[in-house]
């Protein structure tokens, strides 16, 4: 059900995402001091409270880009472009100032064209923490606006003031009920990944029929990770478009590395991640890096080869570049593979029936009857290896998770087989219940070992970041002084008094 929208606006750096961040209560919008961070249109909901504390109101909220009509350069003319598209489709208007930069004619400029939409529109004055007296400089006045909010988005000074004002101008109300015209856990989630300037952006605008991210051949253009809920043939999805990551060594400016640290946590919260690559270019060493990098997420990865509309197909025929992506990208034998053109389309209508059965078999569950005997089979053909000296006996395989698809396997040992004989169980699994794309994790447990290291062993493997904490592991003095008893005596054996 279609929501009532309200668009951010404004010049660059005034803090329309803290504010965006602030009212949808996440951290969806990337906030730098960098002045032009927001690139794209970030969409988030609003849920609006009662006295009570009760969900009363839902909107849309948008952040757009810093609007500067006076760019000449072509990221500049495209962010202000993409600025004004979320102006059009709102249904109230937001214009937030600086406090503490006063009048500017970049602001006046913004609000005649505000003002000539017609729609509802509240001027919000930002940043009035540490503003002498707390009152903003008159000169905002002569902006046009019948009403102004002044405001702290950093400290949410303000904030419930506006929220009501914003409620009063709505043209129609939603309730939580009526928003949720699906369960989010219904959602097809899918991320693009991939190097700088491999064209994400430009498959990201074909998927959904219309501009959504800014595309140039500025290597970086887009900063921050994207979410768009869409429908197609009955299907809910999520795509997100990240942001290009760079080499480590390339990777110097705060802003980046928060690009970056999104992009890959949108990996770990993806079912499925489209591994763009350049097929001009081919695979470069950072390919493999953010391969390794969603395969360690769990995510189910397909392999894009864009731009094959330049490839001189005199040169290199499809079998021959797929022959060398596996070789260079060893361990995603299992990911499927598939050559278009983002900028014609080509081929990009047949991502979507790739990216179901890939998903499916990303959440595919076996019975234990049929791992069991997949089991005895996989055994009877090829015995596991001794370790330290010693034949493990491998009694039963079950399933304990998807999305990727997790097994233990309960053995007579404490410890791990060997890598090559979990290979061959992968690669047998893959081949039996048809694992296409997804990765596979596989742990062993010792029979009766419930909470020892067995079990321990089987978290980490099926889950590498559980019970880890953040923050640095005690070394030095401090770490002896903590790991030392009370009174500087180290526990000795217990003797008993005469």
């Amino acid at each position: 059900m279609k929501l009532p929208i309200v668009a951010l606006c404004g010049r660059p750096n005034v803090g329309k995402s803290t504010l965006f961040n602030r009212l949808t209560r996440s951290r969806a919008a990337l906030v730098h001091d960098l002045p032009g961070m927001t690139r794209d249109r970030s969409y988030g909901r609003v849920t609006c409270l009662d006295e009570a504390g009760e969900a009363e109101e839902v909107f849309q909220l948008v952040d757009t880009g810093g609007l500067d009509f006076g760019g000449d350069d072509i990221i500049t003319r495209g962010i202000t472009r993409i600025a004004e598209g979320a102006m059009e489709e709102a249904h109230v208007l937001l214009l937030m100032v600086d406090a503490h930069d006063g009048w500017n004619p970049v602001d006046a400029e913004i609000a005649a064209r505000i003002r000539a939409k017609g729609k509802p529109a509240i001027l919000v004055v930002n940043k009035i923490d540490g503003v002498r007296g707390g009152s903003p400089d008159g000169a905002f006045y002569e902006l046009g606006f019948d009403e102004i909010h002044v405001l702290s988005a950093s400290h949410g000074d303000g904030v419930p003031e506006l929220l009501a004002a914003i409620r009063a101008r709505l043209p129609f109300h939603r309730t939580p009920e009526e928003a949720e015209a699906h369960d989010p856990a219904e959602e097809l989630r899918f991320a693009v990944i991939g190097r700088p300037n491999v064209g994400k952006s430009s498959l990201v605008n074909k998927l959904l029929g219309y501009e959504r991210s800014l595309v140039s051949d500025v290597a970086g253009t887009t900063r921050d990770t994207v979410d768009t809920v869409f429908q197609a043939e009955d299907r809910i999805y999520r795509l997100i478009d990240t942001a290009g990551i760079r080499r480590k060594g390339k990777t110097t400016e705060g802003a980046e590395k928060l690009s970056i640290l999104k992009a890959k946590q949108a990996m770990a919260r993806a079912d499925v991640s489209l591994l763009l690559v350049d097929a001009v270019e081919g695979i470069t060493h950072q390919d493999a890096v953010i391969a390794g990098y969603a395969h360690e997420a769990g995510a189910a990865v397909i392999i894009v080869v864009n731009k094959w509309d330049l490839v001189a197909k005199d040169t290199y025929t499809s079998l021959a570049m797929e022959d060398r992506i596996r070789q260079d990208l060893g361990f995603l034998q299992h990911a499927p593979m598939i050559f278009l053109s983002a900028m014609t389309g080509q081929r990009v209508t047949k991502l979507f029936p790739l990216i179901h059965d890939v998903a499916e078999a990303h959440a595919r569950r076996v019975p234990t009857g049929r791992l069991n005997a997949f089991l005895r089979d996989a055994v009877a053909a090829f015995s596991p290896p001794a370790v330290d000296g010693k034949l493990p006996k491998l009694y039963f395989m079950t399933q304990v998770g998807t999305r990727p698809p997790s097994f233990v396997v309960i053995t007579n040992t404490d410890r791990e087989l060997h890598f090559s004989y979990l290979r061959y169980l992968e690669n047998r699994l893959r081949e039996q219940f048809g694992y296409r794309g997804t990765p596979i994790r596989i742990a062993c447990r010792r029979r009766g070992d419930e909470e020892g290291r067995g079990a321990a062993r089987v978290r980490k493997i099926l889950d590498p970041g559980a019970g880890l904490k953040p923050g640095r592991k005690a070394t030095g003095e401090g770490a002896a002084a903590a790991r030392k008893p009370a009174g500087g005596r180290r526990p000795g054996p217990r003797t008993r008094k005469p």
